[in-house]
C-alpha cells in the first residue's frame, strides 16, 4: 500500500469515527428531544383527563341541588363547569400520538356526551315538577351506567398515560446507554487511529526521510556508493530505487568520464612508448603527447635525403607521423569535448546549423563511399537552449556509428528534425539518425550503452553511453530502434528550449 493510501486510509477513518461520533450524538439529540415530547404529551393528557373528571363530578353535584334544594341556578352552573371540559377534550385529541390514543379518545366523549344527555334529561324532568322521574333518572342512568362508565375510560387513559410513560422512559434510558457506547468506542478508535497514525508517521515516513537526508549528505562529501532500502512499495519506496538510480547513473557517468578522459594503453604506447600512463591525468597525457610529437616531427626536418633511399625513409616516416597526429586529434577531441567533463553549458544554439555543420564534417567521406545522405528540419525548428558542443559530438557519434554499420560504398544516411508539441504536456525536440546498414539485435543494442572495453581493438566502447548521459543531462531520451538487415534509426527527444 502507498504512503498516500495509507495517510488516506487512517485519516479516512479518523473522520469515519469522527461522523459516527457526531451522528450518534446528534440521533441522542434528537431522541432525547422526541421522548421529552411525548413525555410532556402524556402528562398533558394526564392531567387533561383528571381536569375534565373533576369537571364532571362538579357537574354532576350541581343535579342534587336542582332536585333537592329547587336551585334555579344549578343548571346554570352545571353548563359554566362543562365549558372548558370541551375546549380540554379538543386539546387532548390533538396530543394523541397513535391510533390507539385516538381511540381512547373517541370513547371518552362517547362517555361524556352520553353522560351529559342525561344529566340535562335530569335537570328537564326536575325543571317540569317531575322529581320523581329525575331521581330515577339520576339514579339508575346517571350514577349506575354513565358515570361508572365515563370514570372507567378516564381511568383506562390515565393508565395507558402512564404505560407510555414507562415505555418512553425505558426507550430514553436504551438511547442513553446506546449513545455512551458508542460515543465510547468512537473515542477509543480515535485514539487508537491517532497512535497509530503517530507510529506510522514515526516509523515509515519521520525515519525513512532523516535516512535520505544522511544519504544526500553522504552523497554531498562524495560517497556515491550509499544506496536506500528500495523494497518499499509506496512513494517513498519510488524515491529510494530514483535515489539509487541517480547514484548508478552518477557511477556509470563517472567511469564513462574515466574512459573517455584517460587514453588506453596501447593508444599512449604507440605514441609514447611508455607505460603506466593510463592513470595519469588527461592534461598531462596531452602535453606528454604534443612533446612526443614536437620531438619526432624535429626529427623529421633534421632527417637528410640523398639518393641512397633516405627519401623512401622520409616518406614512411611522414605517414608515420600524420597517422599520429590524426590519432591525436582524435583524442583531442574526445578528452575536451565530449568525455569530460559532463558539465553542461548551456546556450542559445541554432539547430539547423548545427545539423548541417555535423553533416559536413562528414561530407568527404560520402563522396569517396558513395553514400547519399539527406536532411530535413522542420520549419518550427529554429534556436534552443542546449550545450551546443555535447550535442554536435553527440550527433557526430551518431553519424560515425551510422557510418560504421552501412557498406564500403553505398547505402543511405538520413537526418530528421521536428517538434513533437502534445496537447497535454511541454513541446519536445526530435532529432533522428537514421541508416539503411547491417542493423542490429535487442541484446547488442541494450550491450552498446555498457561501457566496457573491446577485446580486439582495446579502446573503451564509451561513444554510445556517453552520448545517452548527455542527452539524459539534458532531461532527454535516446532511443534505439534497429532490425536487422533492414536498418537502425536512432532518435533523440530533448525537452523544447526557446532561446
Amino acid at each position: 500500500m502507498n504512503l498516500r493510501r495509507k495517510l488516506f486510509t487512517i485519516f479516512g477513518s479518523l473522520a469515519l469515527l469522527a461522523l459516527a461520533g457526531s451522528g450518534v450524538t446528534l440521533w441522542a439529540i434528537a431522541r432525547w428531544h422526541n421522548s421529552e415530547e411525548q413525555l410532556r404529551g402524556h402528562y398533558q393528557r394526564s392531567l387533561l383527563a383528571l381536569e375534565v373528571k373533576a369537571a364532571n363530578y362538579r357537574a354532576v353535584k350541581e343535579l342534587l341541588d336542582a332536585i333537592v334544594e329547587n336551585d334555579k341556578d344549578a343548571r346554570e352552573d352545571f353548563e359554566q363547569i362543562l365549558k372548558p371540559v370541551e375546549a380540554n377534550l379538543q386539546s387532548w385529541a390533538e396530543l394523541a400520538h397513535n391510533d390507539a390514543e385516538r381511540q381512547q379518545i373517541k370513547q371518552v366523549r362517547e362517555a361524556y356526551n352520553s353522560l351529559v344527555k342525561d344529566t340535562r334529561a335530569v335537570f328537564d324532568f326536575a325543571a317540569s315538577g317531575r322529581k320523581d322521574l329525575a331521581l330515577k333518572l339520576l339514579e339508575d342512568e346517571v350514577e349506575e351506567v354513565d358515570f361508572p362508565r365515563f370514570e372507567g375510560v378516564i381511568g383506562q387513559a390515565v393508565e395507558s398515560d402512564k404505560r407510555n410513560r414507562q415505555i418512553i422512559l425505558a426507550e430514553t434510558q436504551n438511547t442513553r446507554q446506546t449513545s455512551r457506547f458508542v460515543l465510547t468506542l468512537s473515542a477509543f478508535g480515535i485514539l487508537s487511529l491517532i497512535l497509530l497514525l503517530t507510529a506510522y508517521l514515526s516509523a515509515d515516513l519521520f525515519i525513512p526521510l532523516q535516512e535520505t537526508e544522511a544519504a544526500l549528505d553522504d552523497v554531498a562529501r562524495g560517497n556515491f556508493q550509499r544506496r536506500l532500502d528500495q523494497e518499499r512499495q509506496d512513494e517513498l519506496g519510488a524515491i529510494n530505487r530514483a535515489f539509487n538510480r541517480m547514484m548508478g547513473m552518477l557511477a556509470e557517468r563517472k567511469q564513462s568520464i574515466e574512459l573517455a578522459s584517460v587514453v588506453t594503453s596501447d593508444q599512449i604506447n604507440g605514441l609514447l612508448n611508455q607505460t603506466n600512463w593510463s592513470n595519469a591525468p588527461s592534461h598531462l597525457i596531452l602535453h606528454r603527447l604534443v612533446s612526443e610529437l614536437r620531438s619526432q616531427f624535429s626529427q623529421f626536418q633534421t632527417s637528410p635525403i640523398n639518393g641512397n633511399g633516405n627519401a623512401a625513409v622520409a616518406i614512411d616516416q611522414y605517414q608515420v607521423l600524420m597517422s599520429q597526429i590524426n590519432q591525436l586529434l582524435q583524442i583531442v577531441t574526445r578528452v575536451t569535448e565530449f568525455g569530460f567533463p559532463l558539465d553542461l553549458n548551456l546556450s542559445c544554439a541554432d539547430i539547423r546549423l548545427l545539423l548541417h555543420e555535423v553533416l559536413l564534417r562528414f561530407h568527404d567521406e560520402f563522396v569517396e563511399r558513395n553514400i547519399s545522405f539527406e536532411i530535413r528540419i522542420a520549419p518550427d525548428v529554429e534556436n534552443a537552449i542546449v550545450d551546443r558542443l555535447k550535442l554536435r559530438e553527440v550527433l557526430a557519434e551518431l553519424v560515425r556509428n551510422a557510418l560504421s554499420a552501412l557498406p564500403e560504398r553505398g547505402g543511405r544516411l538520413g537526418i530528421r528534425a521536428a517538434l513533437d508539441t502534445p496537447v497535454a504536456g511541454k513541446a519536445k525536440l526530435l532529432i533522428e539518425v537514421a541508416d539503411d546498414g547491417t542493423g542490429m539485435e535487442q541484446p547488442l543494442i541494450e550491450r552498446a550503452f555498457v561501457a566496457i572495453e573491446n577485446s580486439q581493438s582495446r579502446r573503451p566502447n564509451v561513444g554510445l553511453k556517453l552520448a545517452k548521459d548527455i542527452i539524459e543531462q539534458h532531461g532527454g531520451v535516446l532511443k534505439i530502434d534497429s532490425k536487422p538487415g533492414v536498418g537502425t534509426m536512432v532518435q533523440i527527444q530533448l525537452p523544447w528550449r526557446e532561446a
